[in-house]
């Protein structure tokens, strides 16, 4: 939910119409359709009679906006990365890049291989499940026979 959004429903919430809002915070009702349909910005003065009319805190009107904003924030760690790479030369540059994009791939491969021996391992548990309540003896055929299954994309 959008600023915007936030201050319509906190006004609809304190049971003020859009008129009586606007008149409170000193402005006309179309610039407070304007704030609460996100074409026009209030100014930081009209924001802080907002939050005190409508007794809210401002952290509860930019949430959204705040989450946004610490999604683009970089670690020191990264800006010194950055920094790093940025004084490389071309050859450094294509060096780091064909080395990232190896790992990542190495990275990736690794994570989706550990993830299929999970799921083929619980199908076995499941397997050796189904086997155990028949009371018959698993030999290493069935169990091969299974893992063949398991292995078999287009099962």
């Amino acid at each position: 939910m959008a600023f915007y959004d936030r201050l319509k429903e906190s006004r609809i919430k304190a049971g003020l119409t859009q008129e009586q809002l606007a008149e409170k915070l000193g402005v006309a009702k179309s610039t407070l359709s304007g704030y609460e349909s996100g074409n026009r910005e209030p100014t930081v003065a009209t924001i802080a009679k907002a939050l005190e009319i409508l007794n809210i805190d401002a952290n509860y009107l930019y949430q959204d906006e705040t989450k946004a904003l610490t999604e683009l924030v970089i670690s020191l760690d990264d800006k010194a990365l950055i920094k790093k790479y940025h004084a490389l030369d071309n050859h450094g540059k294509e060096m780091v890049d064909f080395t990232l994009e190896k790992e990542y791939e190495r990275s990736v491969a690794l994570a989706d291989q550990k993830s299929k021996n999970i799921i083929k391992m619980n199908s076995r548990m499941q397997l050796n499940a189904a086997h155990a309540r028949t009371d018959i003896d698993v030999t290493e055929e069935m169990n091969q026979h299974d893992d063949d299954i398991m292995d078999d994309e287009d099962f």
